[in-house]
């Protein structure tokens, strides 16, 4: 069981800026890992596929 989660993102591009990935994730404050991630653009969308893993 999760009591306290962390969110954040990071931005990266592939290849060139204009192939911009987000990386979204999940950390356990608690356990100090990484619970869930997702790669996407940024949008309301992605942040809710984070969301559903949790």
């Amino acid at each position: 069981m999760i009591v306290c989660a962390e969110m954040d993102e990071q931005w990266g591009y592939v290849g060139a800026k204009s192939r911009q990935r987000w990386l979204f994730y999940a950390y356990d404050r608690i356990r100090r890992t990484v619970v869930a991630h997702v790669f996407g653009e940024r949008t309301l969308a992605t942040l809710e596929r984070l969301l559903s893993l949790l």
